[in-house]
């Protein structure tokens, strides 16, 4: 995680506030990370230039969600930003919108309605 980032959350997410007895002020809130990097996907994958995916990059941040009791939500994520075009930067906020405000980005959200298609259609897990 980067060193401000780290220490914004030391300074914020307080003991008795965002964790610990009493520390529910977060508990119920969704934590959804938008993040760009420099780097085409493929490199960030097994065997990729990054050695790692996203997902494992963001691992502590999911881990400060869990903590608080944060719901961790898919990220939001734009890679090869250092080429990125204007027209593709423009789109990207146009994806940023669409992705925080799917009321599926839950994945619980999205199992219930699954579910409820198969029960309407009469198929089983």
């Amino acid at each position: 995680m980067p060193p401000l980032l780290r220490k914004w959350q030391d300074l914020v997410l307080e003991y008795g506030f965002a964790f610990g007895p009493g520390g529910t002020k977060l508990s119920g809130k969704d934590y959804v990370v938008a993040i760009s990097v420099g780097g085409p996907e493929v490199s960030y994958q097994a065997g990729g230039y990054n050695t790692f995916t996203i997902s494992e990059f963001l691992k502590p941040m999911q881990q400060t969600a869990n903590l608080t009791g944060m719901n961790f939500l898919p990220a939001f994520k734009i890679h090869s930003a250092v080429v990125i075009t204007d027209e593709d930067l423009e789109k990207s906020a146009v994806d940023y919108v669409n992705h925080i405000t799917d009321p599926e980005l839950d994945p619980q959200v999205e199992l219930k309605r699954i579910l409820s298609e198969m029960q309407e259609t009469g198929n089983e897990l």
